[in-house]
């Protein structure tokens, strides 16, 4: 079998899937037990809400607070943490193979992880077993910035580094309503044109996606949620098995597709 390991897009959506798991739960939990037979030194998650004007930094702490970077929701989701354990060592080794193409990457020895890490690590490796280093998106990036990134993290997939993008498969805050029988007009043909292209492993046009994809700025009138599918995207080659894990949609305005880039299982 080969060690190489997959890398994960994951649509975390709202804060409160973290007690409300709807679809996306169970798949992760099921995800998490398939990816659990194979052989993982850490986890590396890109999440959109780790961001960091002009450099890219890593966690490199041996302890990784829980951050409750949300507000106005229940109190229940204040009290939950993530145990999760840093790899300060592995994050050094990060830090010096990404200098290899000339990505400067500073160790933060402090910062945890926000709700794009922890949410999903919830479901996909409940036990916070297995070691976890948070990379943040050096901002502004752009389309062709995040596949560059992307194609200089490929090389990890083969050091025992499972990669996770945390974003969203549509992102319109703005359109955001509470009957999920009832998801808007733009959600299908938006996730059909980006399903289409990730078959085909086409990212010359998912470079152009803000032009070729229907309803595209409708669904991220910002791009920092779809920047992490691309980013998953360019750390994969052509002839992978692309998986789709389908959460359907919540608060009608986001969409809960998650992707799976190479053998999981």
């Amino acid at each position: 079998m080969s060690q190489k390991l997959p890398v994960l897009f994951i649509t975390h959506g709202s804060p409160m899937l973290a007690i409300e798991p709807g679809k996306t739960g169970p798949l992760l939990m099921d995800l998490g037990k398939q990816l659990k037979k194979r052989p993982i030194n850490a986890i590396l998650v890109i999440s959109a809400h780790f961001i960091t004007q002009g450099k890219t930094m890593l966690t490199a702490a041996k302890n990784l607070p829980t951050i409750h970077d949300f507000s106005g929701f229940p109190s229940e989701l204040y009290q939950l943490e993530y145990n999760a354990k840093g790899a300060p060592d592995i994050a050094m080794q990060i830090q010096r193979e990404l200098s290899y193409n000339n990505i400067h990457v500073e160790l933060d020895p402090k910062r945890g992880l926000d709700h794009g890490a922890w949410i999903p690590l919830q479901y996909l490796f409940p036990d916070a077993d297995v070691p976890v280093i948070q990379l943040s998106m050096a901002w502004p990036m752009d389309v062709t910035q995040a596949i560059n990134f992307g194609k200089c993290l490929k090389i990890l997939r083969n050091r025992g580094i499972l990669i996770i993008t945390s974003g969203s498969m549509t992102h319109n805050l703005y359109d955001v309503g509470y009957d999920d029988e009832k998801p808007l007009h733009y959600i299908k043909p938006f996730i059909d044109w980006v399903e289409n292209t990730l078959k085909n492993h086409d990212i010359d046009a998912m470079k152009n996606y803000r032009e070729l994809a229907p309803y595209a700025k409708k669904a991220h009138p910002t791009e920092e949620h779809f920047l992490p599918l691309i980013i998953a995207l360019a750390s994969s080659d052509k002839d992978e098995l692309i998986t789709e894990l389908d959460g359907g949609v919540t608060y009608q305005a986001l969409a809960m597709d998650n992707y799976i880039f190479g053998q999981y299982s």
